[in-house]
């Protein structure tokens, strides 16, 4: 249903771009040219980043897909994405590209594309950086085998669905720092649902790594309907001026770390607001509603809060920075 939703919406621009219009031959190949609609490139395992970016002659990489797309001027942007492995050479970073919005969406109904980070280089080594370009629609893909995080966000109004992002951390891909798989920064109105996070691990500094980490003025962003399961640190980690972030009907199981009474995490939970220096702003009006947690730390012990608040020492806590309703603790999850 999902796939078929997507090409009734965008079907007649991807025929008009890439089989019927003499502009798709122009700028970019296939991906549009001034004055169309919407752009469109396919990638494919097999494809060649020589290559266009039409159906017939697809592209290898992102990297090259956002190559292609820098060089059009449309409003809109689809990534048609075949299923199968992809390897991309370093961060996909979107910068360039002129569209306000680019989609993500895997061209199956039953099989993810896989983006496999563990060829990549680079000190920074997440998947993708918005890096002040489009917001990004990301749909139906399994994300897999960075260190640093899935993708950094500092532009607003992002969707990811139906999304898998594991084995993230350095747990995973060693030598730097893991810190999550969505990681929002100044980053605004996103919309994340039915998205599993799980096996997001750190060695080095475990309690850095994260699901969603909203920072530095993320607000009114929700995350639904999602799952959360083996993460070494809070799931959910808000911090410094972030507000109005709604949290709901998602799943908690096995993360964190709360050790009651120790003092290397003391203040852990699934669902946190973190103070690092003075100078961070408390959050307000955070919500966590309606979810469901097993209680559990990652170590598998019992104890796990669901909301909890923390800071560095000698710094005040945010107590009231997340607040919760109809949240429940179901053991057997």
């Amino acid at each position: 249903m999902r796939i078929r939703h997507i090409l009734a919406s965008v079907s007649m621009a991807a025929l008009a771009l890439t089989a019927t219009s003499p502009a798709a031959a122009g700028v970019a190949a296939g991906a549009a040219t001034a004055g169309s609609g919407a752009a469109v490139v396919h990638l494919s395992p097999a494809g060649n980043d020589d290559n266009g970016g039409t159906a017939d002659e697809p592209v290898r990489t992102l990297t090259r897909a956002a190559s292609l797309l820098a060089a059009s001027d449309t409003e809109r942007a689809t990534v048609w994405i075949e299923p199968g492995t992809y390897h991309e050479p370093a961060v996909v970073a979107w910068n360039r590209v002129p569209q306000s919005t680019v989609a993500l969406r895997s061209t199956s109904e039953r099989q993810r594309p896989v983006f496999d980070g563990s060829q990549a280089t680079g000190s920074f080594h997440y998947w993708m950086n918005t890096a002040g370009g489009p917001s990004l629609e990301v749909d139906g893909l399994r994300v897999r085998n960075y260190r640093t995080g899935g993708i950094r966000m500092d532009t607003d109004n992002n969707v990811v669905r139906d999304v898998v992002f594991e084995q993230i951390g350095n747990a995973h891909v060693p030598d730097g720092p893991g810190y999550a798989a969505l990681h929002l920064l100044g980053s605004s109105g996103n919309e994340i649902s039915d998205t599993v996070f799980r096996d997001l691990e750190n060695v080095d500094c475990p309690g850095c790594m994260h699901g969603v980490y909203a920072a530095n003025g993320s607000s009114d962003n929700t995350v639904t309907r999602s799952v959360f399961d083996r993460i070494t640190g809070d799931p959910v980690r808000l911090r410094h001026d972030t507000h109005r972030n709604v949290f709901t009907r998602n799943t908690f199981s096995e993360s964190g770390s709360y050790l009651s009474g120790g003092s290397r995490w003391p203040h852990r939970a699934m669902a946190s607001f973190w103070r690092f220096n003075a100078g961070e702003v408390c959050g307000t009006d955070n919500r966590m509603d309606d979810n469901v947690s097993d209680g559990r730390q990652y170590t598998g012990e019992p104890g796990q809060r669901l909301i909890g608040s923390g800071a560095e020492a000698g710094l005040e806590r945010c107590p009231e920075a997340i607040r919760g309703n109809g949240n429940i603790v179901d053991p057997q999850l």
